[in-house]
């Protein structure tokens, strides 16, 4: 594979705010950092707590909804007759059911055999009801055995901390009597628990959590994720052993989502608009696109204004709108929302791509789009630059916007964030030893003696 093509795949995946790999990758520098801090500060104890902590963490994170909406396609969709791959928004409006019904061709891309039209078909017999609930279903499903994972894993990382700590008193003291600490309590609750079964408080509610799970939410995996890092933000506090820890999750917890969905946007836009304004060089399209052979010629020849012209005005109806995208495959415009996975393609029997009406389209990205092509062909047509240099400027820019928008998180979680941590630490206790270790020893002493 070319250099290029390599490029604008990394760029176009770490630059796409839909995509969950550029949370991922900075989520692993956030780890990955901090567990090297905490073995470094606090010792083989921390270090491990901390390991167990991030890293299961992470792949329950990222794994989580992933398996456990895989198992519900692989059970409750299987049982009702459903294809999960078909989206739900499109079942939900009638004129665009239709739409999708009268033009569907092809096979699903997740079937050997299933047709685009029998997978819509099936969602429509009862009215969209079923596959509609079914959805609602597996996200408030999944969302919430993720989150359910998450308590299980923070609990047990705390009791086996706790543990390490007494074997360690232990063996120090030779004393047999701390055993029964490892007991299974006599209220036959599993020594896991027992520790916060009588804290109510600690417990997380998920109460009210399906009521508030917005249509936005559902729909978009990165939306998705962010009702996860809260219910993980939450459970890491609520969990807390003590003042210092709360303190310091909050630290790592607030930066982390700042960092991780906020910071990263106002980086973007700052050098988007930097870029627009006053280098004249608009680099809001996807990479995907701005590497784009037909865009390129479309810029060059001046047709970029002409294709979107064609484009149904708003005041349209949906069905209008929509047929422009099967009728018109080499408008510049649907050309670019292939690329930009606005719209989505499958083969047809002869092994030509066609659009996929299984897979929603959003008519606002679409004119989102529309928008910014019409302003990169204004820029460029007051410019004096020839267009290869014009579009190798938009493209380095654009690298360097996706670059600074990664590496600069990526400081601050890998860097900033865990050295803030320890110092906070180091002024509340005096030193940057495990404080919940601390505890353990000195609320333990008493049964050694």
């Amino acid at each position: 594979m070319p250099i290029q093509a390599i490029t604008t795949k990394i760029i176009s995946t770490l630059g796409n705010k839909e995509s969950l790999i550029p949370i991922m990758v900075k989520d692993g520098v956030d780890s990955a950092s901090l567990t090297y801090k905490s073995f470094k500060e606090g010792g083989a104890v921390e270090g491990t707590d901390r390991f167990i902590d991030e890293f299961g963490t992470q792949a329950i994170w990222i794994g989580g909804i992933p398996f456990f909406k895989f198992l519900i396609d692989k059970t409750a969709y299987k049982h009702a007759k459903i294809n999960p791959g078909v989206d739900p928004r499109i079942i939900a409006d009638k004129e665009y059911s239709n739409w999708a019904l009268n033009n569907a061709k092809g096979i699903m891309s997740n079937s050997k055999n299933q047709t685009v039209k029998n997978a819509i078909s099936d969602c429509l017999k009862d009215g969209g009801n079923l596959a509609k609930n079914l959805f609602k279903g597996k996200v408030i499903a999944a969302t919430a055995l993720t989150l359910a994972s998450f308590f299980l894993l923070t609990k047990t990382k705390q009791r086996k901390t706790k543990n390490t700590v007494l074997k360690e008193m232990n063996n120090e003291v030779n004393n047999s009597e701390i055993k029964h600490l490892f007991n299974i309590e006599e209220n036959n609750t599993p020594a896991i628990f027992a520790e916060y079964g009588s804290n109510k408080e600690q417990k997380p509610s998920f109460k009210g959590f399906a009521k508030n799970l917005s249509e936005a939410i559902m729909f978009n995996p990165v939306h998705n994720m962010k009702i996860i890092d809260a219910g993980i933000t939450s459970e890491r506090l609520l969990c807390s052993r003590n003042k210092n820890e709360f303190a310091e999750h909050a630290i790592k917890e607030g930066g982390f989502l700042f960092f991780i969905y906020g910071f990263g946007n106002l980086i973007e836009k700052g050098i988007n608009k930097f870029s627009s304004k006053v280098l004249k060089k608009p680099i809001d399209l996807p990479i995907d696109v701005i590497m784009d052979s037909s865009f390129a010629q479309a810029l060059k020849e001046g047709k970029i204004a002409e294709d979107i012209a064609k484009m149904p005005s708003k005041d349209k109806s949906l069905t209008e709108k929509l047929n422009f995208i099967i009728n018109e495959p080499e408008n510049i415009l649907v050309k670019a929302a292939k690329k930009a996975k606005i719209v989505s393609t499958v083969k047809d029997t002869t092994g030509k791509n066609i659009v996929d009406t299984s897979k929603y389209i959003d008519i606002k990205d679409l004119e989102t789009l529309a928008n910014n092509l019409l302003n990169i062909d204004s820029k460029y047509s007051i410019s004096k630059e020839k267009i290869n240099t014009f579009l190798n400027k938009t493209k380095a820019l654009k690298v360097a916007s996706v670059t600074a928008n990664i590496g600069i998180s990526c400081l601050f979680l890998g860097y900033i964030i865990p050295t803030a941590i320890y110092k906070y630490r180091q002024n509340k206790t005096g030193t940057t030893t495990f404080h919940v270790a601390n505890d353990i020893r000195k609320n333990n002493k008493k049964d050694l003696s």
